[in-house]
């Protein structure tokens, strides 16, 4: 059984949409997403440059919502890339709770531009509330050593009023080019599996290399636990 309750609140996702309107949290102000109309050429097939993870300061032109929480700076073919995740407050609306969560791409060249954005959320939940990264899951990569850096991390989200697994989703780009897997997280009662959970890997990953599933795969692994009681 998921843990969302879906017949009591909206729980949903949009992926890959660089046309959406974004907003900064301390602007205020909107700004239609730019996006790229040119990824860079793979041939030359030099190692991705030195991955930095700590949070920073990011081009003033980059809108955003919510607050950061995880970061990844890189340079690639593609040129100096950054990611981002971010969490906007939970709101409340009488009985009932929201929060969205969001995850960017841009690219810092001389024409800053936006590759990607994520959104999702969970609204109007009556019961308990979750949407949250998950901690240290920010990873970039090369598995195809094409010279263009893969990212990817994880987040769960319910909506429920009892011990019940939480959707669990691992999100992977390389350029443009999206793969998923969705499911639900095993849970452990005080040290007894209680409830197994379920991975659905996206289609997308039959185009891809083999590299990128086997990692997809290891990594949900690493994360599909949910301990209760301990």
């Amino acid at each position: 059984m998921a843990g969302c309750g879906k017949d009591k609140a909206k729980v949903s996702e949009k992926l890959s949409d660089p046309e959406s309107k974004t907003e900064n949290s301390g602007s205020g102000s909107e700004t239609a997403s730019e996006t790229i109309s040119e990824e860079g050429s793979s041939a030359d097939k030099k190692p991705i440059g030195y991955v930095q993870y700590t949070i920073s300061k990011i081009p003033e032109e980059i809108k955003y919502q919510g607050t950061i929480i995880a970061m990844a700076k890189w340079k690639d073919a593609l040129g100096d890339n950054v990611v981002f995740v971010t969490e906007t407050a939970e709101t409340s609306n009488e009985d009932t709770r929201s929060k969205e969560l969001y995850g960017y791409h841009y690219i810092l060249n001389d024409d800053t531009g936006q590759l990607w954005r994520i959104y999702d959320f969970v609204k109007d939940c009556p019961l308990d509330l979750t949407l949250r990264y998950m901690d240290r899951s920010l990873e970039i990569t090369d598995l195809d050593s094409n010279g263009i850096g893969e990212s990817s991390f994880l987040y769960r989200l319910a909506c429920k009023g009892d011990v019940s697994s939480d959707d669990l989703k691992l999100i992977m780009h390389e350029g443009r080019d999206k793969y998923a897997i969705r499911g639900i997280m095993d849970i452990y009662l005080n040290g007894k599996l209680f409830q197994k959970g379920e991975m659905n890997l996206d289609p997308s990953y039959q185009n891809a290399p083999g590299k990128f599933s086997e990692y997809s795969v290891s990594k949900w692994n690493k994360f599909k636990t949910d301990n209760i009681g301990e």
